[in-house]
């Protein structure tokens, strides 16, 4: 599996592509100051994605998906690492996501449920947590200021 930064509209386009055929949200998408990837094979097929939405000193984790062929392989375990890796390089205290279905496979991997209104204000600010996502989603944390989760 290959990191591919999301960094130009091609790439966009694809991870946009492949979130809809996920049934997740892709057109507020900003890649400016945030890090979406692809995660590809080696002939470049899309294998999932992920992205981090920063908010000074909170992230908010978003665009998790694997592609149907490799669901229950680890592969979003694989992911989600990545992505907490590359949030600690950044030096962010906490990682944030609200999801609909997932709880249980954020729940095996560390993140905590937390009530909405609790949520950092940077990231009630967030498009995700104001519009995009239903008020029925589930917000989990992790914490990241000294506590290893993965």
């Amino acid at each position: 599996m290959t990191y591919w930064p999301v960094n130009n509209q091609h790439d966009l386009e694809d991870l946009r592509a492949f979130l809809k055929e996920s049934a997740l949200p892709a057109d507020d998408i900003q890649l400016e100051g945030n890090q979406f990837a692809i995660y590809r094979d080696s002939s470049g097929k899309i294998l999932g994605t992920g992205g981090l939405e920063f908010y000074g000193d909170y992230c908010l984790l978003r665009s998790v998906a694997v592609a149907p062929d490799y669901r229950g392989s680890g592969l979003g375990k694989e992911i989600v690492t990545d992505l907490i890796s590359r949030a600690k390089d950044k030096s962010v205290w906490s990682v944030s996501l609200l999801t609909e279905t997932a709880q249980g496979f954020f729940e095996k991997i560390g993140f905590q449920n937390v009530a909405r209104d609790k949520a950092p204000k940077e990231i009630q600010s967030s498009s995700e947590f104001s519009t995009v996502c239903p008020v029925s989603a589930v917000l989990m944390s992790c914490d990241l200021s000294g506590k290893s989760i993965l």
